[in-house]
C-alpha cells in the first residue's frame, strides 16, 4: 500500500505546481502537440548543453540511470501496446535472435528477427518481398563488414527514436522544428563547432567515472582519427540523450489517449496493466541493481547495461519493418 500511496503525494505536489504555473502554461497542459514540441525542444537543448559541458559524464551516467527504463518503454510502445506479442508463433520467433544478441551473437543472427516480423505482417506480397530483400542486403553487409556495420548501427540507432516519434501521430508544420534542431546540433558537433569550447572548459575529464574519453573513442569511433573520432563520440553522447528523451518523455506523451498529462498514480496503474505487477518489480529491481553497481564500478555497470541492451536496436528495426509492410501507424 505504501508504494501505491506515494504517487498520490506526488500528484498533490504536481497539482500545486500546476496551479502556480497555470497563468503561463495552461495552454500547454491542454494542447498535446504544443506541449510535446516544447518538451522536445527543452530536452534537445539540455542534451546539447550537457554534451558541451561534460560529455564524459553524459556517456557514463546516461545508460546506468536511464538505460533500463528506456528499454521498458521500447517494449511497451513497440510490442505490448500494439499487442504484437498476440500475433501468434511468428511473433515469438522474433524474440529468439534478440535473445541470442544478448549472448554475443553476430549481427547476421540478430537481423534474423526481421524475417518473422515481416512474415506476420498483414501486407501485400510485394511489400514483404521488398522488406525481405532489404533484410538480405543488411545481412550481406553485416557478414562482409561486421565491425563497420556494428559501428554504423550503433550511431544510427539513436536516430530511430526520432523516426518512431514522428511516425506515431500526424504532425503539424511546427513539429519540423524538433528534427531540424536535432540535425543542426549534430551537424555542429560533427563539424567541430564544439572543439574550442570543450578545450576551454577542460570538459573531457570526469574524475571518478572509471573511464576516459579516449576509451570511448576507441569503442565508438575506432580508427577515425584524432579529429573526427572525438567529434563522432560527442554526437553519439548528444543523440543518445535525445534517444532517451524520446522514449521516456515524448513517445509516452503521444501514446496516451488522454490529451492532458496523466497523474503519476494513473501512470503507475497503466504500467501495472501493461506489464503486471511482478514483471514491473523485476524492471525496478534491475534498474536499482545497475544504479547501485554504478556506485561501485561505473564503467563495469555501463558495459553490463550495454550488453543487456544490445537487442533493442534490432527490435526497433524489426517492428519498424512490420509496420512499414502493414502501411499503418502503431495502434494503441
Amino acid at each position: 500500500m505504501t508504494a501505491l500511496a506515494q504517487p498520490w503525494w506526488i500528484d498533490s505536489v504536481r497539482s500545486r505546481v500546476y496551479r502556480a504555473l497555470r497563468p503561463w502554461l495552461a495552454h500547454l497542459y491542454a494542447d498535446r502537440a504544443s506541449r510535446v514540441l516544447w518538451l522536445g525542444v527543452f530536452s534537445v537543448v539540455v542534451a546539447f548543453t550537457l554534451t558541451l559541458v561534460s560529455p564524459l559524464w553524459l556517456l557514463a551516467l546516461g545508460p546506468v540511470l536511464l538505460g533500463v527504463p528506456h528499454l521498458v518503454a521500447d517494449a511497451r510502445y513497440l510490442v505490448v501496446q500494439p499487442k504484437l506479442h498476440e500475433r501468434g508463433a511468428l511473433a515469438w520467433l522474433v524474440a529468439l535472435p534478440l535473445l541470442a544478441t544478448g549472448f554475443g551473437a553476430p549481427p547476421a543472427i540478430s537481423l534474423l528477427c526481421l524475417v518473422p516480423a515481416v512474415l506476420m505482417a498483414r501486407g501485400s506480397v510485394a511489400r514483404k518481398v521488398i522488406a525481405l530483400t532489404a533484410w538480405a542486403g543488411l545481412t550481406a553487409l553485416s557478414l562482409a563488414w561486421e565491425n563497420p556495420f556494428l559501428l554504423v548501427f550503433l550511431h544510427a540507432h539513436n536516430l530511430v527514436a526520432l523516426g518512431w516519434w514522428w511516425a506515431l501521430r500526424p504532425r503539424t508544420k511546427q513539429a519540423f522544428v524538433l528534427p531540424v534542431l536535432v540535425l543542426a546540433c549534430t551537424g555542429f558537433l560533427l563539424a567541430g563547432g564544439a572543439d574550442p569550447f570543450l578545450t576551454a572548459l577542460g570538459a573531457w575529464a570526469a574524475p571518478g567515472s572509471g573511464t576516459s574519453f579516449s576509451e570511448f573513442i576507441e569503442t565508438a569511433a575506432p580508427g577515425l582519427g584524432a579529429t573526427f573520432g572525438p567529434r563522432l563520440v560527442l554526437s553519439f553522447a548528444f543523440l543518445q540523450s535525445v534517444h532517451y528523451a524520446m522514449w521516456l518523455r515524448l513517445v509516452p506523451e503521444d501514446a496516451r489517449t488522454r490529451p492532458a498529462p496523466r497523474p503519476f498514480r494513473a501512470t503507475w496503474d497503466a504500467l501495472v496493466k501493461d506489464f503486471g505487477f511482478p514483471l514491473l518489480l523485476v524492471f525496478i529491481g534491475l534498474t536499482a541493481f545497475i544504479a547501485f553497481w554504478g556506485l561501485e564500478d561505473l564503467a563495469g555497470a555501463r558495459w553490463g547495461y550495454l550488453r543487456l541492451a544490445a537487442f533493442h536496436g534490432y527490435l526497433e528495426l524489426a517492428v519498424g519493418a512490420f509496420f512499414l509492410v502493414e502501411r499503418k501507424r502503431p495502434a494503441w
